[in-house]
């Protein structure tokens, strides 16, 4: 569907779905056909402005002209997940252009993200096309190679946006006792105890911990993994017991009625983590919810600092890796953010 601006100036080609959250996406600026030729080009583009890398983000949704369609690379895998009807209706126009350009061995497709349902979309059994291996392959990530369930892992396979922030908080670990919160396979965990930080890593989901000992045990890091609730861990320890936290939740602050009660547990996971930080400590705290931005996000460090009589220093501002590029044009590309701070 063609659309056009209030002065009749041209808008571009875009995916029209009546009833949809976002009724119309754009997929091209000029007037043309979601087919073979513009496929390839787009594909193409994605793939080029990507640093090589065993594992990384192909496709990045509206950011790559490609709305609803998320790919990952592992290796000679690919992870496949689709949000939109437009995306599932081209499938059969992007997947041999996606075979041709890239060659995987073999590709999983995903249609169960919970953005389907706001799409009116029902959740769909994946599909292996080609080889995909039942059992976690092994793929480097941020600097370590770790197992990746490429079929029963989180989103498509595990977490890429935070390889760039793996390093930024090793490189402040050496010597310190260290929480890993919402640890998930131990991404930053594993990278700090490699730096010479002592690490206990905590996560609800017993799956995620054991493919984090797994890779513990790969390269002989000693990590202490704790399947518990983050709160209720965090009000059992004690003040000073930690000097590094490390918190990368869940997306807490959801729309609607849940906005309120999920700056709420916001606000109490950073209280809990300035009450156990001893002066001098470190925390490095991420929001993954394009409504908890910069602006927010410092809102509730301030705030909760301030709850427990403590001051903090901003060392950096983190975000998504390269890989997950952000569209000025379309704002919900941004989605992580996060700060690196000093406890005073």
């Amino acid at each position: 569907m063609v659309a056009r601006g209030p002065n009749d100036e041209l808008l571009g080609t875009g995916l029209y779905r009546e009833g949809a959250r976002i009724v119309w996406r754009r997929f091209r600026r000029d007037i043309g056909n979601l087919d073979g030729g513009w496929a390839r080009g787009a594909l193409a583009q994605a793939v080029d402005r990507r640093k090589v890398k065993p594992a990384r983000r192909l496709v990045w949704s509206e950011a790559d002209a490609l709305p609803g369609l998320v790919v990952d690379q592992y290796g000679k895998h690919l992870v496949v997940q689709m949000t939109t009807l437009g995306m599932e209706r081209h499938w059969e126009v992007l997947q041999p252009e996606i075979q041709k350009l890239l060659q995987p061995e073999g590709i999983w497709l995903r249609r169960d993200s919970p953005g389907r349902k706001m799409e009116g979309l029902s959740h769909l059994d994946p599909v292996a096309i080609g080889a995909v291996p039942d059992q976690p392959v092994r793929v480097e990530i941020g600097g370590l190679e770790v197992p990746v369930d490429l079929r029963g892992g989180q989103k498509t396979g595990t977490y890429l946006d935070q390889q760039e922030n793996y390093g930024k908080v090793a490189a402040v670990a050496k010597g310190r006792r260290m929480l890993d919160v919402f640890c998930h396979t131990g991404g930053f965990g594993l990278r700090a105890a490699r730096a010479g930080a002592q690490v206990t890593a905590l996560d609800q989901s017993e799956a995620s911990l054991q493919l984090g000992r797994q890779a513990a045990g790969w390269h002989g890091l000693s990590v202490k993994w704790v399947e518990d609730d983050a709160f209720r861990f965090l009000r059992g320890v004690r003040k000073g017991e930690y000097d590094l936290i490390v918190l990368d939740p869940p997306g807490l602050v959801k729309g609607g009625l849940g906005m309120e009660a999920g700056r709420r547990a916001l606000g109490e996971l950073h209280r809990q983590a300035f009450r156990v930080l001893p002066e001098g400590g470190i925390l490095a705290t991420f929001s993954c919810s394009h409504r908890v931005g910069k602006e927010e996000l410092w809102e509730v460090v301030q705030m909760a600092a301030r709850d427990a009589g403590k001051r903090v220093l901003r060392n950096e501002t983190l975000g998504q890796a390269p890989d997950h590029p952000v569209d000025e044009q379309f704002p919900e590309s941004e989605y992580l953010t996060g700060f690196l701070l000093g406890v005073k």
